[in-house]
Order: structure tokens, then sequence, then C-alpha cells
């Protein structure tokens, strides 16, 4: 999954949980989700963030 499609999704989650309410099984599951995707985005920053430090790295010597 892309970092936009992660952002994309997340972003359903939140609209759902303002506009609907939801049983709490719902509930827990979106949460999951959500912290799932969350998980991945900052997997995915702190690797582009590894990436341009690395880059930083080599241009400066």
């Amino acid at each position: 999954m892309s970092y936009a499609e992660a952002v994309a999704e997340l972003e359903a989650i939140l609209a759902q949980l303002q506009e609907v309410p939801a049983d709490i099984d719902q509930l827990h599951a979106r949460v999951a989700r959500a912290e799932q995707l969350i998980t991945a985005c900052r997997s995915k920053l702190r690797g582009v963030e590894d990436e341009l430090a690395k880059l930083r790295a080599t241009t400066e010597n």
C-alpha cells in the first residue's frame, strides 16, 4: 500500500467516525485499522528521512 493510499483510507475512517454512530465492534475495528495505517505511514516517512540523511551525507563529503 502506498503512503497516499494509506492517508486516503485514514481520511475515510475519520469521516466515518465523524458521521455515523458506530457500535463498539465497528468502532474498535476502525480504530485498530487506523492504528495500522498510522504505523505504516510513520514507517514510510522514517524510510524517506533515512534516505535523505544518506543523500545529504554523500553530498557533503
